[in-house]
C-alpha cells in the first residue's frame, strides 16, 4: 500500500514538475501558443475568418511533411538535420501537394462523368444565337468587368461580413390557396427567383428550387437562409407548366425537376438534355430560341425573350446552353420574368414588343461591379423597369442564398428607394406570401424589422479586445528575453 502511494505521488510531482516546466521562461512553446493565439483572435474579429482558414491548412500540411521525414520510409533520403532535411521536408511537401491535385482531378472527373447533377452534355443547335459551338449575347458582355481589379475582389471575398446572411429566421408567411375568381391571378414568391403564378384553371412556376440540401454540385455550394416557414413541392397545387430560365444550379435544381416531371416544361436550347437525363419524358418539355412564341392555350400565350447572362454546370460546358427572360399573357395580363441578366438594351425592344406590364419580376440581387455586365445593380433594376414599361415590379434573386458581397437586405432596401425616387412601384411581399395581380401590391419593408441576432461572444467582447495586444507582446518577449539573457551569458563568459 506505502508503494502504490509513494507512486501516485511521484506520478503526481512529476506532471506538477512538468506544468511548472511549461510556463518556465525560455519554454518557447507557450510564446508561440499566445502569440497564434492573439493572430487567430484578431483575424476572426475583424472578419479575416479565412486566412485563419488557410493557416489552419498550411499548419496540417506541415504536421505531415514533418511526420512523415521521420518514418523509415524517407529516412534514407537525406540527413536528419541541416539542408539535406529541409531539402527532404520541400520534396515531401511537393509530394503531398501533387497527390492532392491528383486526387482533386481524379475525382472531380469521376464525379461529373458519373453525378446526375451535373447534367447531360449539350448539342449544337441552328440558331443565330449560336455561334462557334456556344451561345452568345447579343451585346458583348463579359463575366467580369474589365476596370475592377481580381485580387481586389479576392480580397474582398476574403473578408467576411456577419450581414451578408441573417443571423435569425426571416419572417415568412404559410403558404396558402388564395379562392380565385374567373380571370384573376396570383403571385406568391418562395425567395431567390422561385415564383408560382397561379388562376382557377392553370397552375405556372418559375425557376423551382426547393431542394432540401445545399445549393450547388454535391450540395457542395452555401445553404439557403432559414426562413420561419419553410416551403416544400408537397405544399404546392398540381404543377401544369414549369419555366425555366436558364441551366444555372439556383435556377434549374434536379431534385425539383424531378418531382414536377409530370408538368409540361419549356426551356430555353440546351436546356432539354438536361431534363431528360433527369427522367423526365421527352414530350413534356419544349424548347426555344429568343423570340419563339407558343400559344399553349386560349387564356395563355408565352414568349422566351433575351437575357445578358451565361450558362453551365461544370467544367467545359460554359454556354452551352441558351439563358432567357419569359414573357407571359395570362388571362390578359401581361408578365415578365428577367431571370438572371444584366442590364441591356434590349428591355426597351420588349417593352415595345410585348409591353405594357401589370408586373415584371426582376433579378436585383447577387450583384457586384466586378460582374455587373451579367447582374443588374439596383438602380439598373429600376431603370429596367421603366424601360419594359412595367405597373409594377418584384424584385427576386435575393433573400435566399449569400453568392455575393452584399448584405442580404440590401437589394429590397435599393431597389424600394431607387423605386420611390423614380415612382415606380415595387412590390415586396414576405415570403409564402400571395397578392392578386392588378390589386395593390404589398408593399412592406418587413426586411427592417429583422433582428442582427446577438454577435458572437469572442467577436464584440471589449474586455478581450484590449487583451489581445498585451497578450501578443507577452508572447514575444517570452520568446526573446530568455535568447537575448543567453546571449549577454555567453558574452561575459567570453
Amino acid at each position: 500500500m506505502s508503494e502504490e502511494l509513494d507512486s501516485i505521488d511521484d506520478n503526481y510531482h512529476q506532471s506538477n514538475s512538468k506544468f511548472a516546466r511549461f510556463f518556465q521562461p525560455g519554454n518557447d512553446l507557450l510564446g508561440y501558443l499566445l502569440i497564434s493565439l492573439t493572430i487567430i483572435l484578431w483575424l476572426y474579429r475583424n472578419n479575416l475568418q479565412s486566412i485563419n482558414i488557410l493557416l489552419v491548412i498550411i499548419a496540417v500540411l506541415w504536421v505531415a511533411v514533418n511526420l512523415l521525414s521521420r518514418t523509415k520510409l524517407f529516412s534514407k533520403y537525406g540527413l536528419e538535420s541541416g539542408k539535406y532535411g529541409v531539402k527532404r521536408q520541400f520534396m515531401l511537401l511537393s509530394l503531398i501537394l501533387v497527390m492532392l491535385v491528383a486526387f482533386i482531378v481524379v475525382s472531380a472527373t469521376v464525379v461529373m462523368n458519373f453525378a446526375d447533377e451535373f447534367g447531360e452534355e449539350a448539342t449544337s443547335h441552328d440558331s443565330p444565337n449560336y455561334k462557334d459551338g456556344t451561345f452568345q449575347n447579343l451585346q458583348p458582355t463579359s463575366v467580369s468587368d474589365e476596370n475592377t481589379s481580381f485580387w481586389g475582389t479576392l480580397g474582398d471575398f476574403m473578408v467576411g461580413d456577419d450581414l451578408r446572411s441573417p443571423n435569425v429566421e426571416l419572417p415568412s408567411k404559410e403558404f396558402e390557396l388564395i379562392e380565385l375568381n374567373t380571370g384573376e391571378i396570383s403571385v406568391t414568391w418562395f425567395g431567390h427567383s422561385t415564383i408560382l403564378l397561379r388562376s382557377n384553371n392553370v397552375t405556372i412556376i418559375l425557376d423551382p428550387v426547393f431542394g432540401e440540401s445545399a445549393l450547388g454540385p454535391l450540395s457542395l455550394g452555401p445553404s439557403a437562409f432559414p426562413y420561419e416557414h419553410t416551403y416544400s413541392l408537397a405544399d404546392l397545387p398540381e404543377i401544369d407548366y414549369v419555366f425555366i430560365s436558364h441551366d444555372h444550379y439556383d435556377h434549374l435544381d434536379m431534385d425539383t425537376v424531378k418531382h414536377l416531371q409530370e408538368s409540361e416544361f419549356f426551356v430555353p436550347l440546351g436546356v432539354k438534355s438536361h431534363l431528360l437525363g433527369w427522367d423526365v419524358d421527352e414530350d413534356n418539355v419544349q424548347e426555344l430560341d429568343w423570340f419563339d412564341e407558343v400559344n399553349i392555350s386560349e387564356d395563355l400565350q408565352v414568349a422566351l425573350t433575351p437575357a445578358r447572362h451565361f450558362s453551365g454546370r461544370g467544367v467545359g460546358d460554359r454556354d452551352s446552353t441558351l439563358w432567357a427572360s419569359w414573357v407571359f399573357n395570362l388571362h390578359d395580363k401581361t408578365i415578365f420574368f428577367s431571370g438572371d441578366t444584366g442590364y441591356m438594351e434590349e428591355f426597351v425592344t420588349i417593352g415595345e414588343m410585348y409591353g405594357p406590364f401589370d408586373i415584371a419580376f426582376l433579378e436585383a440581387g447577387q450583384y457586384n461591379l466586378a460582374w455587373r455586365e451579367i447582374h443588374m445593380l439596383p438602380d439598373e433594376v429600376v431603370q429596367a423597369g421603366i424601360d419594359l414599361n412595367a405597373s409594377a415590379i418584384l424584385p427576386i434573386h435575393n433573400s435566399k442564398f449569400e453568392l455575393s458581397l452584399h448584405q442580404w437586405d440590401e437589394p429590397l432596401e435599393l431597389v424600394t428607394s431607387g423605386g420611390a425616387k423614380r415612382n415606380l412601384t415595387v412590390a415586396t411581399p414576405m415570403f409564402g406570401e400571395s397578392f392578386l395581380l392588378g390589386e395593390p401590391v404589398p408593399n412592406d419593408t418587413w426586411w427592417r424589422n429583422v433582428s442582427h441576432g446577438t454577435p458572437p461572444f469572442l467577436k464584440e467582447n471589449l474586455l478581450i479586445g484590449i487583451m489581445l495586444a498585451p497578450l501578443n507582446i507577452v508572447g514575444i518577449l517570452w520568446i526573446v528575453i530568455p535568447r537575448f539573457n543567453n546571449q549577454s551569458d555567453e558574452s561575459e563568459e567570453e
